[in-house]
């Protein structure tokens, strides 16, 4: 049995909501009481440095050998992000694959949004999988939940003009009758319409997700008047989820602003990292920071990027994205600067009792 300590920190508890001097003690493979430290073997010191849980990361695209999708082992432990749930990168017919050749590889945990289109997302900048609607087919979709249910945690449907032209409400419709059957939560894309801001929310119940919830591609602002809209308060009030979903274009940083300012914080903060939006999402800890310069509190943007999107996708029972001891000993060890510009970078990185990452490495 090995323990080690990471001490002289500040430790940010997101499940207690507090961010404290502490000790977090790892002791085979799994977060341990402070009281235990004495018998550690090891002593790293993180003086200075802000120590959470290993980063949930809720939209992402991870399908390596896909043209959409990042390396997870390569682009998450630099993050601090120990867990990626891949948002709809895979449909139907190619899940088994991104199953064998991504998820059984990766040390980085991986869960999944299974496309409602059977081809999923590939070559997206040359044409939406939507488009064809013979690929949008709830039976395979629902035969692939049965044959990998251990890896889905939900239902995805990219419902925006640019990638299923006029399908989009059917698109819809079509991915919630799947959800529904299979008591999966439903997450949509918003972008353009057809298939506007009211219809999808009218679709969307406890537990679904809108991501990218502040795009400014919707044509409907989430605020009016320096109030929430009463579309999006009455959806938020019924238990849908709004998550953030950077990506290359799902982030307008005004519509953010204005949103913050009323009072409005997504649930869920994450980076809809792929190939095509790498170079202007950065990581998550940079998505993280721009909610910092917007004025909201570091243990607020922790919640948000660790225990909630565990939740989210139904996580949160084996205990990714806490520090409660028993849990998985994932951790990230965060720099992070204040001022104007806040900045937010990993220095180290545990996944399952293991240092993935340190900054000097």
């Amino acid at each position: 049995m090995t323990t080690f300590v990471l001490r002289g920190g500040l430790v940010c508890d997101p499940e207690a909501g507090s961010l404290a001097p502490g000790d977090v003690v790892v002791r085979d493979g799994r977060i341990a009481a402070p009281a235990t430290a004495g018998a550690a073997d090891r002593i790293v010191d993180v003086s200075g440095l802000v120590v959470t849980p290993g980063l949930v990361d809720l939209h992402t695209h991870v399908f390596v050998g896909q043209d959409l999708g990042v390396d997870p082992d390569v682009v998450g432990p630099p993050s601090g992000v120990t867990t990626m749930v891949d948002t709809g990168s895979a449909g139907a017919h190619l899940f088994g694959a991104f199953i064998r050749g991504t998820v059984e590889q990766a040390r980085t945990r991986i869960a999944a949004f299974i496309n409602i289109s059977s081809v999923g997302t590939t070559s997206i900048l040359l044409s939406g999988e939507l488009k064809t609607l013979a690929y949008v087919d709830p039976a395979s979709c629902r035969a692939a939940i049965d044959a990998h249910r251990d890896r889905i945690v939900g239902v995805k449907v990219r419902a925006s003009a640019d990638v299923a032209g006029d399908n989009g409400v059917v698109a819809l419709d079509r991915a919630r009758e799947v959800a529904d059957a299979e008591g999966l939560p439903l997450m949509v894309h918003l972008g353009p319409p057809p298939a506007s801001l009211a219809d999808i929310l009218a679709r969307l119940g406890p537990g679904d997700i809108l991501t990218h919830c502040f795009t400014g591609l919707s044509g409907t602002p989430f605020t009016e008047h320096g109030r929430v809209v009463d579309l999006v308060a009455e959806a938020r009030q019924r238990g849908v989820v709004f998550d953030v979903g950077h990506g290359m274009c799902g982030f307008d940083p005004e519509q953010a602003r204005a949103a913050v300012a009323a009072g409005f914080l997504p649930d869920t903060i994450s980076s809809d990292l792929h190939t095509y939006s790498r170079d202007i999402v950065g990581s998550l800890p940079d998505v993280m920071a721009k909610f910092l310069a917007l004025g909201v509190a570091l243990p607020d943007v922790v919640r948000r990027t660790t225990i909630v999107p565990a939740r989210v996708a139904g996580l949160d029972g084996a205990g990714v994205g806490s520090l409660r001891p028993g849990a998985p000993a994932d951790l990230a060890v965060l720099r992070v600067t204040d001022g104007p510009s806040p900045t937010v970078s990993a220095e180290l990185t545990v996944r399952g009792g293991e240092i993935v990452h340190t900054a000097s490495s």
